[in-house]
């Protein structure tokens, strides 16, 4: 039995780690209710089938709440006023051989010694339809702890759309009540009223007791007269609420079963709505993923596409142009006998680096195609990314507008990851071009030396910022350069290490541009991870909740066995 008890405060405290993410979820999330819920079962659980039971005066503002109480109560221990609203906290009105009860109770405790109510706790209430906030949320806590109702009402307010809420509440919940109309000078209203209950309520309506107290010329601190028939029939009807041991524990048992039940009722509906969520966001996260993967293959195929023939023309005649300027033939023993980087300075002092290698005004990200292309393709994914959390209706404001402008990666930002790729892969094709030598011998491999020496100074810029468009293929063999010029280099070493040398250049290339389209997804997929870190707390949480399910039978027969301090 410990065990089983123990479950509730373990889930209560479940419920208050559960830190979910501001927005949606979070409001619509009811933990203010199932914590009042678990709190009530606690209590209940801890004073047993035995304790007394909790009459809430409930009603809206202004009825006669406070003055009703205190008459009853022989005296002022809730003071009434014209302010509205006058009564701003709860007031209790307990029994001397109940006041072990005292500390427990959330508001302000008054203790008599009379005949009656000695297995009662009387709770004069806020408004719930105060203006004030802290009012109408005692009021709802209230209506949560307490087994029984006075609901007070009186001529001018019983229309209400207020009223007939909160007594729909009360009917809903089966809680016993007993109705009062106040402040009733003739007949009409009484019989309206009786009339409107029934129309709604039917045999709920009727079981209830309905009691009717006059309207009196009296002052706010003076008390109904004794002689009012209404209050008599309203001190009987709480003895009778009252009842007998057996029936006090009957309807205990009763608020405790229903309570458990409508917990795992609410918590359902709670449950479904946070799996749904979370369902959401994998979702979200799963389409920007699909959509990095085909912006990233639709940028492979564009970077694989043809470019104006014109262009062309003017990259050969520029390759054509350098490499006539060096006479390869004049020097071969000389070169033959230099190392890697002695063949580099030579070439290099008829192939200077370009602008684009020294950060000139060549390597502006801005006037690169490839640099046009993946920022296009960015700007998509980003759009569509961003209608994405517009219509996700499982999980609203998970990824708002605001959220994804401060995770979009800006045009000036896009050109500081390009730039340091487009290094990258300068700094990767050398160290691929070396690596690529060093498995050919003699004069094979100068001349493979050579040729990536004159690719890097002088076609490299020239092929990534003009979108890719030429492939080592065409800059290296005879497509794009002359067959003398083609044997002079000595490209046609090999056309297999050729073509293996160019698929592992653009796979590299388009790699290091995914990187950026992945930088953004990387962003966005954190940001889903956060509003959904959750999750872990939240399995923890299902999992007891199951385990109280599953015990239920054996946290009722433990209400049933306890016997509270204050039992009879």
């Amino acid at each position: 039995m410990k065990e089983v008890e123990e479950l509730i405060p373990s889930i209560r405290e479940g419920i208050d780690r559960l830190q979910l993410p501001q927005g949606f979820l979070l409001r619509s999330f009811p933990s203010g209710r199932l914590l009042e819920t678990l709190r009530n079962l606690e209590r209940r659980l801890g004073e047993g089938s035995s304790a007394p039971l909790r009459v809430a005066f409930f009603g809206p503002t202004g009825v006669g709440k406070s003055k009703v109480f205190n008459s009853l109560a022989g005296g002022t221990p809730s003071p009434s006023g014209y302010r509205r609203p006058f009564t701003m906290q709860s007031v209790y009105l307990l029994h001397e051989s109940r006041k072990g009860l005292a500390g427990s109770l959330p508001g302000d405790v008054k203790i008599h010694a009379g005949e009656s109510w000695r297995s009662l706790v009387l709770t004069d209430t806020p408004d719930f339809d105060s203006v004030e906030t802290r009012n109408r949320a005692e009021a709802d806590r209230v209506f949560r702890e307490a087994e029984a109702f006075i609901f007070l009402t009186d001529v001018q307010k019983y229309a209400d759309h207020s009223t007939w809420e909160y007594l729909e509440r009360i009917f809903q919940e089966r809680k016993p009540a007993i109705i009062v109309l106040n402040k009733v000078s003739g007949d009409g209203p009484v019989s309206d009223f009786g009339s409107r209950l029934e129309t709604r309520f039917g045999d709920a309506a009727r079981r209830s007791s309905r009691i009717v107290l006059a309207e009196h010329p009296i002052g706010d601190d003076e008390p109904i007269p004794a002689s009012d028939p209404g209050l008599a029939r309203l001190r009987e009807a709480l003895e009778d609420l009252e009842g007998t041991p057996e029936s006090r524990s009957r309807l205990l048992d009763e608020r405790f079963r229903s309570d458990l039940d409508g917990f795992f009722e609410e918590w359902t509906v709670a449950e479904t709505a946070l799996e749904s969520y979370a369902a959401g966001l994998e979702e979200l996260a799963e389409r920007l993923a699909a959509r990095v993967r085909s912006a990233a293959e639709d940028l492979r195929v564009e970077l694989r596409t043809g470019i104006d023939p014109g262009l062309k023309a003017e990259v050969y005649s520029r390759v054509v142009e350098k490499l006539q300027k060096l006479d390869l033939l004049r020097y071969p023993r000389k070169l033959l006998a230099l190392p890697l980087e002695g063949i580099k300075t030579i070439v290099r002092m008829w192939f200077p680096r370009s602008e684009a290698r020294n950060g000139g005004s060549e390597l502006d990200p801005a006037r690169s195609e490839t640099f046009q292309l993946l920022e296009a393709r960015l700007f998509r994914v980003y759009e569509e990314t961003r209608e994405d959390g517009r219509r996700q209706a499982r999980s609203p404001e998970a990824l708002t507008d605001d959220d994804l402008h401060a995770l979009r990666i800006g045009h000036d930002e896009l050109s500081e990851l390009y730039r340091t790729r487009e290094a990258s892969f300068a700094t990767w094709l050398a160290k691929e071009a070396r690596e690529t030598a060093s498995t050919l011998t003699g004069e094979n491999k100068i001349k493979f030396i050579l040729s990536q020496v004159i690719y890097n100074s002088v076609i490299v810029g020239v092929q990534i910022h003009t979108a890719g468009a030429f492939t080592l293929a065409e800059l290296l063999t005879d497509s794009v350069l002359s067959p003398m010029v083609a044997k002079a280099v000595g490209i046609a070493v090999s056309s297999q290490k050729v073509a293996e040398f160019e698929k592992m250049a653009q796979a590299e290339h388009h790699r290091l541009l995914v990187e950026i389209l992945e930088e953004f997804r990387g962003r966005v997929a954190r940001h889903l991870a956060e509003r959904g870190a959750w999750k872990e707390d939240f399995e923890r949480l299902r999992a007891a909740i199951q385990g109280l399910r599953e015990r239920r039978d054996d946290l009722i027969a433990a209400f049933r066995g306890r016997t509270g301090p204050d039992g009879s």
